[in-house]
């Protein structure tokens, strides 16, 4: 989009987007949700949902719902990292699924399902906050550091002697903390965009705070069963389906890609057979095209290579079938009057 030059009494005032931060929605920038998900199961939502999730000791009232907190683990935290916290992702509602296809856990579990938050609520209501990712041996360094304070192995003094308490801030700094694990196979784990709640036990809230509900179609009568009057004002959504579409879209194209080489073209003499090939490859190309206007790049192929990449061969292999498509006219042609002139 061009914006009109100077003297043209129109100034970045009359584009700009003024959503604040944490209302952010895909619809203004695709990578961003205003909903903080918190990712789950199908048992362990409808346990949640009726308010019979709560650890020992801990009262639901009705009304209300519980997440449970956890330690968060992976390669290498045992010792170190100790904080209970309750977890969420800021990933918009379309790419939820990406995460079953990522972590064996979450698919072995069936995470299909999921509970959203207002993030401004979270953030001003909630002290929910964005994990902070750090190089993995710095954050090594940090969480001992923070250790060593928490359990009075190590003390800070000021000028004059008087040891200052600095857990009161570690306990807001340490469940945050996350490492890159930039030396693993997989590079850690910042694609799950994670919020966190320092939490002993878990949270509790009212079913009216929640905003959507992510869930297969089939389930979605049994939700509305539960949620009965705050079914208003809770979106409920097969957050993967989109997702779904367009990477299963993708497999298939890759399966048959073999089906339709060059190669093949370029030996297809028969215009009705280029002309059919030619339409369904316009027909994949706009189908793609639609998607990846709400998709752009945060589907890939399963060779890594982005729906972009995808569309511009798509392009190109029109291009080539109505290149093939010509020639043979024209050798048809030839044929034809060559034909012609036998018979004279």
């Amino acid at each position: 989009m061009n914006l009109p030059g100077p003297g043209s009494g129109i100034t970045w005032r009359n584009y700009r987007i003024e959503t604040p931060t944490f209302k952010l929605s895909s619809i203004e920038k695709p990578d961003l949700s205003p909903f903080l998900i918190h990712m789950t199961g199908r048992n362990q939502l409808i346990s949640i949902l009726k308010g019979e999730n709560a650890n020992e000791g801990v009262e639901v009232a009705e009304g209300q719902v519980f997440l449970k907190s956890v330690v968060p683990t992976f390669n290498g935290s045992q010792g170190y990292y100790n904080s209970n916290v309750v977890c969420f992702t800021e990933s918009p509602l379309f790419a939820l699924d990406f995460f079953r296809y990522r972590s064996f856990n979450r698919w072995e579990s069936d995470q299909q399902f999921g509970i959203g938050f207002s993030k401004t609520d979270l953030v001003q209501h909630r002290n929910v906050r964005p994990v902070v990712y750090l190089e993995t041996e710095t954050n090594r360094e940090l969480l001992n550091l923070c250790n060593k304070i928490n359990d009075d192995s190590f003390v800070i003094s000021d000028n004059n002697g008087e040891i200052q308490d600095l857990k009161p801030l570690i306990s807001k700094i340490k469940p945050l903390l996350f490492p890159l694990l930039e030396d693993t196979r997989s590079q850690g784990f910042m694609w799950e965009r994670e919020w966190r709640c320092p939490s002993e036990s878990g949270m509790t809230f009212p079913l009216s705070a929640i905003k959507v509900i992510c869930c297969p179609k089939n389930e979605r009568e049994e939700i509305e069963k539960i949620i009965e009057e705050h079914s208003s004002h809770i979106q409920i959504v097969e957050s993967w389906k989109e997702y779904d579409d367009v990477t299963n879209f993708l497999k298939r194209r890759d399966r048959n890609i073999d089906k339709t080489t060059i190669d093949r073209i370029d030996n297809i003499g028969d215009i009705g057979a280029l002309s059919a090939m030619k339409m369904q490859n316009e027909q994949t190309l706009n189908t793609l095209s639609s998607y990846y206007s709400v998709f752009k790049e945060t589907v890939n192929q399963l060779e890594g290579r982005s729906i972009n990449d995808t569309l511009e061969d798509l392009k190109n292999t029109s291009k080539i079938i109505s290149d093939r498509i010509e020639k043979v006219r024209i050798e048809i042609k030839a044929k034809e009057e060559q034909a012609k002139a036998k018979k004279k």
